[in-house]
């Protein structure tokens, strides 16, 4: 178990892709502006049309921040899917590739397809609902995503224990490892 990577390293390559998920955000919102105002908006307009009550309270200006707020969320939810789908394909993100960490079975060696795509869906399961919520029933959706994107958020604490295994690692039979290294253990 000594090759598998804990939280702190873990924790440093998340980081880093955050500057990319960034950079990438800011590159979508200048490619589809109006793509995103016009989701935002209709995610609002849903919610609030579901509840009088709730629509009364918000004013014009306020109506403008949640929509723009609403934006820059869906922006960035779209943005860590495409960025963090390198784990599916190349076994790791940039930040872990750039720390020289990739994710491989508990058995060792390369993650197979399916484990790599599970632990992907179940690690971003809250973003993955945010976006399908555009297409759905959106405040059922996205309460949900949140919910068990909550139980996934502490499940990443779990990597700073013995075994080294967040949540989504455990639930799909994966470790995050040095590249180059096998697990063992």
């Amino acid at each position: 178990m000594e090759n598998r990577i804990g939280f702190g390293p873990r924790l440093g390559a998340y980081v880093i892709d955050i500057v990319f998920v960034w950079i990438l955000s800011a590159i979508i919102s200048a490619i589809l502006p109006s793509f995103f105002v016009e989701m935002a908006q209709k995610q609002i307009d849903e919610i609030l049309s579901s509840n009088q009550m709730v629509a009364s309270l918000y004013t014009g200006e306020m109506l403008k921040i949640l929509v723009s707020a609403t934006r820059i969320a869906l922006i960035v939810n779209v943005a860590q899917l495409l960025y963090f789908s390198t784990e599916i394909f190349l076994g790791a993100s940039v930040g872990k590739m750039l720390l020289s960490l990739k994710i491989a079975n508990v058995d060792g060696g390369n993650a197979s397809a399916g484990s790599l795509v599970a632990r992907y869906l179940l690690k971003h399961i809250s973003k993955v609902c945010t976006v399908l919520a555009l297409f759905c029933i959106p405040a059922m959706l996205n309460l949900m995503g949140n919910l068990f994107g909550f139980v996934i958020f502490i499940g990443c604490f779990f990597a700073a224990g013995d075994r080294h295994q967040a949540l989504h690692d455990m639930m799909c039979r994966t470790v995050v490892v040095k590249k180059g290294e096998n697990v063992e253990g």
